[in-house]
């Protein structure tokens, strides 16, 4: 039989020494989960940021493409009047421009185009003049945002409106550049050339928290469909020239 002593050791709780290193493994087990809760919440947060400034850049990339695409054909400079109400010149530097100036730089030409909606909700026609600049970003940074400036009523009994719409923000530059069959050129003049380019691109350079670095271009080059009769005829030319003996 056991004794008394006996008795009262066997039903004895945990020692100070027990509980101290059941505290530690406790609390290091509890800082392993911690840090790898919180790890992987920075990384759902970071990756989820990725995912939407890339759908970001994917809209307004799209928007460009969509606006090139749809590009018309210009009007004729010796037509009365000179040029058309729906078709006017292809310059990147626009002479005579319904477009209102903001307090940007224009990087493109006035682009009369057909990628306007035509809806339930909206009056306007689907040709509508589209412009892009780089504006001075609004939250205090050193980079820029993307501005599309659309104006769709073109029909106006008074001054049309032009609706500026900001694209994306963080840019650290953008520009177009236009292929005329042989190379790319940086400047277009269809009161020139009586010529659309064959190509366009649109280069994007997002900025970066890294002032030394440079950022990489991102790139969009869309074809231009529609050509002038001058452009048919240089083609024709340019055809017979290369298939003579």
């Amino acid at each position: 039989m056991k004794t008394v002593s006996e008795i009262r050791r066997s039903s004895a709780g945990f020692t100070l020494l027990e509980l101290l290193i059941a505290t530690v493994v406790a609390a290091f087990v509890l800082l392993v989960i911690s840090g790898t809760y919180f790890g992987a919440l920075r990384l759902h947060n970071s990756t989820q940021l990725r995912v939407d400034n890339d759908l970001i850049l994917h809209r307004a990339l799209s928007l460009v493409q969509k606006d090139l695409e749809g590009v018309m054909v210009p009007g004729s400079p010796t037509a009365t009047p000179p040029v058309g109400t729906f078709s006017g010149q292809f310059q990147d530097t626009p002479t005579n421009s319904p477009t209102q100036e903001f307090s940007a730089t224009r990087v493109s030409p006035d682009l009369y185009t057909t990628s306007g909606g035509v809806d339930g909700w909206s009056p306007f026609s689907e040709v509508q003049i589209v412009a892009y600049f780089l504006a001075p970003a609004t939250d205090g940074s050193n980079t820029k945002n993307l501005v599309r400036a659309v104006t769709r009523n073109l029909l106006p009994v008074v001054q049309p409106t032009t609706d500026e719409q900001i694209l994306m923000t963080g840019v650290a530059t953008a520009e177009f550049d236009y292929y005329d069959g042989t190379e790319w050129n940086t400047t277009w003049d269809s009161t020139a050339s009586s010529t659309l380019p064959t190509a366009i691109r649109f280069s994007l350079a997002l900025a970066r928290s890294d002032s030394s670095q440079v950022p990489s271009p991102i790139q969009l080059v869309v074809p231009v469909l529609v050509s002038t009769k001058t452009s048919q005829t240089q083609a024709a030319q340019a055809a017979s020239m290369g298939g003579s003996p």
